[in-house]
């Protein structure tokens, strides 16, 4: 009769420790730390701009390198955080401003943080994102849109924004974002 109880208990013992792996790995994945990339291409040869968001995972994202050379972008490096008695907040934004010259003018790109709570303790304060504009010969051909609206839910977040030039024309993509993250 011992045996028969310690068969039904190693079972049961496996079982747990494997659910309870399962759960911490999974908790290990969440609390990884992601940092958000946003990047700029003018390409006159082409004759198209493209602005990509993405995340840096697995361990890449604490030693890269932003280059403006580049045309990769934080959107923290584009906040200004100051620490006052009640809180950790965000006191001042920055736009990037860049202009690319295609076949068919001027086009003035604004790259700038997604801010979803200036507290950063608050709720979806250690969240960002970035939002862009874009300009034709300084009139306004997209306005103001964000890659991510809100910082829960499974809203679609925009990837990629490819301006054409011939056709003075843009093309939003967009994922889900449990695809995204």
């Amino acid at each position: 009769m011992a045996v028969s109880i310690k068969t039904k208990t190693v079972p049961r013992l496996a079982t747990t420790s494997l659910v309870i792996a399962l759960l911490w790995s999974q908790a290990c994945i969440a609390a990884e730390k992601m940092y958000p990339l946003i990047s700029y291409k003018c390409d006159a040869d082409a004759d198209i701009i493209e602005i990509t968001n993405s995340l840096l995972k697995n361990g890449q994202g604490a030693n890269f390198k932003y280059s403006d050379e580049d045309g990769t972008y934080s959107p923290w490096d584009m906040v200004e955080i100051a620490q006052k008695s009640d809180a950790t907040r965000i006191i001042r934004t920055n736009k990037i401003t860049r202009v690319c010259n295609l076949s068919s003018g001027d086009y003035t790109i604004e790259i700038e943080p997604q801010v979803f709570n200036k507290d950063l303790n608050g709720r979806c304060g250690a969240s960002i994102s970035g939002a862009v504009t874009i300009l034709h010969d300084g009139i306004e051909l997209l306005e103001r849109t964000a890659f991510e609206d809100y910082c829960h839910g499974n809203a679609p977040i925009i990837t990629r924004i490819t301006v054409f030039g011939k056709t003075i024309e843009y093309k939003i993509k967009r994922i889900a974002k449990y695809k995204f993250y």
